[in-house]
């Protein structure tokens, strides 16, 4: 307090005064006291000052306990009243401790606008009838006073205290205020809910606890795919683009490798040097992890210190070896912290493994990483230990394990492509997104439907639906026509509550919430539907269908065939769950409460059951995919949302029927507090999206602008690399052409390509190094200056690896001189040893040779080109990209591409480098 100015300090005192002067007045003339009343809702109060709920910004908060002020208000005496918000806010006192002023401040506060409250309330309403439309307009009027009123009182403080008007501080905003009044008036009319049938206050429980649930989710932030404190991936996103990788890689029978990663006793730098001195290890370890893996690589924090990477196009040997890589980085590093003299230092434990079979799922190959990781763990830490064919290696040159797992489960190849002329372009995939954000009553089909779908699988899909509507209709009818005791309408009666279950349904309907993704939408119009149903019988059920199909057809614009199907799927489901009641024996109004409530929950399953199975069953027809697995992934969580939909139901049933339409009306306001909270989520999910892609948008024009000065600078520095070797100039433009559309055709990832066409621009960057004198020789080569030309992939790999943004083209730049056989240079390495980006820039540098006019030749004929890659297929090259390679040849499309005009300023052109 001592930080506060003098007028904010003058005003806190006042308030303190009022407070505490009302506060003693009231209770000096208390006659009785309601302790068990008291108790109860001071302990209910309590527990929710203790833990409400944060709201949109961290200055602000929604607490249920207004709820229980409301109920207090006309359940007790104004004295009463006050009791229960003091020992409430004491209690919150003690468990939180907030600054002793600023509690002070809120009981006065709540204490001085209460007996304001209770004033304007006799005044509008000298009876005190509750139960009559007067009695619950005055409780809105004098709830409303309070809750303006005591904003009003806050705003001023915050104004004094921080310099902040109304409009700044957000104290007069339409979500706060709707919030409070709504808890208010909710908990006064449940008092009324109290006097029909208090074991009924037991229904409100769900639904206040889906609204607590809703206002728990923090307004200002959105589920990303980024882990914040490491700047990698999160698990949920890792785990989705492993799927999507293995989905390809078996497709096309393409290796994909895991690398699981846990760092060495972390726990004892926390406890040596504190927790801030372990994350900046963490921090530390997630940059290396980036540098050291390739562009198209995914790194994820998955754990606390656990981390995982995913490598497409990678056989385990490779993985291995970058595994080695990182685990050395790690070994070699020191990282700074402020609570150490002398740098830090850890080690890391790996585990790999690699898709072994067509049937393997991602979390197989997952676990199998983990227990490689395990035993690096029991083997002493700071170790990569493989995972294959069920044994453990600490190196893929392990032969024997190696041969002995092979003999039993046999040999896979680790990368491969479809045999025959395959036609890669058609063979790529095509993902369907059908994800559901549902916390609603109703599963509505207004979904936008992938440009990809039949028309002739829709209208499979409207016909089923339609038949199994037929047949409820005849089952309706068969069992309504035998019974008709049980469902003769007195439509004199019970048009009242058949209206009031109509407005519901369509007012709930037309005002559910659209979410900022498609058009799915938030409604809670099962609950009118359902007690209309079992209230009045299947004929209401019909007419409520009806309405809820009209209106969601109106909103939406729906086509004729959508109002079928929204129409059958929910009156199907009304009909099953009518002829479950139609078995019981009884009518529904002559079953016990309990018995009730259990039968609307029951058919509350029922629809979700129905609504939920019939929506996935037609997707899959639609989309071609397991209906079951549509309903796992999208609609099993939905279960508890149906069951507090049942109970919401039940509670209409019962305020219907103690109150009539001010009953069913006082029921509703559950659902009002979840729509006004759904909402603001909503909203404000929404302007972060929008947000976000405003940003998203201005840095892609920012990275379009980067990638083109980029590219720029490439072709630039290509042209220079062919000008030491003027004879070929133009050379490394055309082997680029050439090698993206053997790398497109083969269906890498766009990641892939990209990495291609840049490695391939610069894969002669070497020849820098290289005598001019070499380079421009006519003549043939000695020996000696050949071997002077093999080191230029060697030299062009020790260039890039000192630039941060091309270092991931350096095993291209380094290997595309690699022979399939293991002849060729820098390294010796064959077979899938040699990344397959490595591999195809050879055949495409190849085919640009042989293709071009040299001093002393023609270029060669395409028959010749086919003969001679095809000959030393399996030697120099590849064979899966020379069959390809091949397959462009002939389809003319590669020579098309050598065609292209190059910006070059030299005509001449030479074959290329051959020792005597």
């Amino acid at each position: 307090m001592k930080g506060l100015s003098i007028p904010t300090k003058f005003y806190l005192i006042i308030i303190y005064l009022l407070g505490l002067g009302i506060l003693i007045w009231n209770l000096a003339h208390i006659t009785t006291i309601n302790f068990l009343m008291v108790g109860i809702l001071s302990l209910l109060a309590s527990f929710f000052l203790i833990f409400k709920v944060e709201g949109a910004t961290n200055r602000s908060h929604y607490t249920f306990s207004f709820l229980v002020y409301g109920f207090a208000f006309v359940y007790l005496s104004l004295g009463e009243t006050l009791l229960v918000i003091l020992i409430s806010n004491l209690a919150e006192w003690a468990w939180n401790r907030p600054p002793w002023f600023i509690q002070v401040f809120n009981t006065s506060c709540y204490i001085f606008v209460m007996a304001i409250t209770y004033f304007a309330f006799t005044q509008i309403d000298p009876s005190g009838t509750f139960s009559s439309l007067q009695g619950m307009l005055s409780v809105t009027i004098s709830m409303g006073i309070f809750t303006l009123l005591n904003h009003f009182i806050i705003g001023i403080v915050i104004w004094l205290a921080r310099g902040e008007d109304f409009r700044v501080s957000g104290v007069f905003d339409f979500f706060p205020l709707m919030m409070d009044l709504t808890f208010l008036t909710f908990g006064a009319m449940l008092t009324m809910v109290l006097k029909v049938n208090p074991y009924a206050l037991i229904l409100f429980m769900f639904p206040l606890y889906l609204i607590y649930a809703t206002l728990r989710i923090p307004a200002l932030e959105r589920k990303t795919e980024l882990d914040q404190k490491t700047g990698l991936f999160n698990h949920e996103y890792f785990m989705q683009h492993l799927s999507k990788e293995l989905d390809r890689a078996n497709r096309f029978d393409r290796p994909l490798s895991i690398i699981m990663l846990d760092l060495d006793l972390l726990r004892n730098i926390n406890n040596t040097y504190g927790h801030l001195a372990g994350d900046e290890v963490l921090i530390g370890i997630a940059r290396i992890l980036k540098q050291s893996v390739r562009e198209y690589d995914v790194v994820a924090r998955v754990g606390g210190e656990e981390f995982s990477i995913m490598l497409p196009e990678t056989s385990i040997t490779q993985s291995f070896e970058r595994a080695e890589l990182i685990r050395n980085a790690i070994e070699n590093a020191e990282f700074v912290v402020p609570t150490s003299i002398a740098p830090i230092k850890i080690t890391i434990s790996l585990g790999l493994a690699e898709r072994e079979s067509f049937t393997q799922s991602a979390s197989e190959i997952i676990h199998n990483a983990d227990t490689a990781l395990y035993r690096s763990k029991l083997n002493g830490r700071n170790q990569s230990f493989i995972y294959k064919n069920d044994a453990y290696m600490t190196s893929p040159r392990d032969e024997q394990k190696v041969e002995a797992a092979s003999k039993s489960q046999g040999q896979l190849r680790e990368e491969s492509i479809p045999q025959g002329k395959t036609d890669y372009s058609a063979a790529k995939t095509k993902y369907v997104a059908t994800k559901t954000n549902l916390e609603s009553s109703n599963t509505s089909t207004e979904k936008k439907t992938s440009p990809e779908t039949s028309g002739s699988r829709l209208r499979l899909v409207y016909l089923y639906i339609g038949g199994l509507a037929i047949l409820a209709f005849s089952l309706f009818y068969s069992f309504y026509r035998y019974a008709p005791e049980q469902y003769q309408m007195n439509w004199a009666q019970i048009w009242p509550g058949l209206l009031t279950c109509i407005f519901f349904v369509a007012v709930t309907e037309l005002y559910s919430i659209d979410l900022y993704l498609g058009n799915t939408s938030l409604s809670t119009s099962a609950v009118p539907l359902l007690a209309g149903t079992l209230l009045y019988g299947p004929i209401a059920g019909v007419i409520l269908c009806a309405i809820y199909t009209v209106t969601t057809g109106i909103k939406y614009r729906s086509k004729f065939n959508k109002y079928i199907f929204n129409f059958s799927n929910q009156m199907i489901a009304v009909m099953l769950y009518t002829m479950v009641l139609h078995l019981v024996g009884h009518p529904f109004n002559e079953l016990s409460i309990g018995l009730q409530v259990t039968f609307v929950v029951l058919a509350a399953i029922i629809v979700y059951t129905m609504n939920t199975w019939l929506i996935s069953i037609g997707m899959g027809i639609d989309l071609r995919q397991s209906p079951r697995l549509i309903w796992m992934e999208q609609y099993a969580w939905l279960i508890t949302i149906y069951i507090g939909i049942g109970l919401m139901a039940a509670a209409f049933i019962v305020g219907y029927r103690g109150e009539g339409i001010i009953g069913a009306t006082l029921m509703m306001v559950p659902l009002l507090l979840l729509r006004i909270s759904q909402k603001q989520y909503v909203d404000r999910t929404r302007e972060m999206v929008t947000e976000l892609r405003e940003k998203n948008i201005a840095l892609e024009k920012t990275t379009k602008d980067i990638n083109q000065l980029s590219d720029g600078l490439l072709d630039t520095l290509a042209e220079i690399i062919d000008l030491r070797d003027p004879y070929v100039l133009g050379h490394s433009k055309r082997v680029t052409n050439y090698a993206t559309m053997i790398a497109e055709r083969m269906g890498l990832n766009p990641k892939q390509v990209e990495l291609i066409r840049k490695g391939s621009l610069l894969h002669d960057i070497g020849k820098l190094g290289i005598s001019t004198d070499i380079l421009s020789k006519r003549a043939r080569l000695t020996n000696q200056e050949f071997e002077e030309i093999k080191r230029h992939p060697d030299i062009g790999a020790r260039v890039l690896e000192n630039n941060p943004s091309l270092r991931q083209l350096v095993p291209i730049v380094r290997h595309h001189h690699e022979f399939y056989n293991g002849q060729g240079y820098p390294d010796g390495l064959s077979g899938h040893q040699i990344p397959i980006e490595a591999r195809i820039v050879s055949v495409a540098d190849a085919i640009e040779a042989m293709s071009s006019d040299r001093p002393y030749r023609k270029a060669r004929s395409e028959q010749f080109i086919i003969d001679e890659i095809e000959k030393h297929s399996g030697i120099q090259f590849d064979p899966k990209i020379v069959e390809l390679a091949i397959t462009l040849l002939k389809s003319e499309e590669i020579s098309k591409a050598s065609h292209e005009p190059t910006e070059t300023i030299f005509a001449i052109r030479r074959l290329g480098h051959e020792p005597n």
